[in-house]
């Protein structure tokens, strides 16, 4: 059996000290200005046009979220302008900030950023239920209520998500159930 010709080693590769090799074309592209502002020709000054008055005076509008959030509703979904405030306000803030830190957002964000999510949130819900709740005239909301409010295909990963708490939930009971059981007949060893 013959064996393999002996090699040399190899000498590690060495970079080069310079960025590019010298001649390289278009990398030493000779710039046709310095960095300093260049001097440019006087022009004539541009005669502004005055502003148009209207003959009437304009109103100044102050901001009034009541009414903003009535304006804002009679365009969009029915009943939207016409809802009471909710006494929810502050519910969801310490999850939300939760929330938003894990899909990315600052570890303590903005108080405002909080609230505008919370009243989307709360939007959201209350249209679901009011979504639900106009199928049948009952005063409680049922499972299937819900489920048919989320059946529309831009709420599936929603209802998916519900289906898979509600699954949960039952598998907690039979738990509990099965630990209440097994605490009232305690098996001898």
């Amino acid at each position: 059996m013959q064996q393999p010709p002996p090699t040399t080693p190899v000498p590690a590769y060495t970079y080069p000290t310079y960025a590019y090799p010298p001649g390289t074309p278009g990398y030493s592209y000779a710039y046709p200005y310095t960095y300093y502002a260049q001097p440019q020709p006087a022009r004539a000054p541009v005669p502004t046009p005055k502003p148009v008055v209207p003959a009437t005076p304009q109103r100044t509008v102050a901001f009034d979220p009541n009414a903003s959030a009535a304006a804002a509703g009679t365009g969009g979904a029915a009943g939207r302008g016409s809802r009471k405030q909710t006494s929810v306000r502050g519910l969801f803030t310490k999850e939300l900030k939760n929330l938003m830190y894990g899909f990315g957002d600052d570890r303590n964000p903005a108080n405002d950023t909080v609230n505008v999510m919370e009243e989307i949130l709360i939007e959201y819900i209350t249209d679901v239920c009011q979504t639900a709740a106009a199928e049948n005239k009952r005063a409680r909301l049922s499972i299937e209520d819900l489920r048919r409010a989320l059946s529309r295909p831009a709420d599936a990963k929603k209802l998916a998500r519900m289906e898979e708490l509600l699954f949960m939930q039952e598998d907690i009971k039979r738990a509990r159930a099965q630990f209440e059981e097994n605490m009232d007949h305690p098996r001898e060893f």
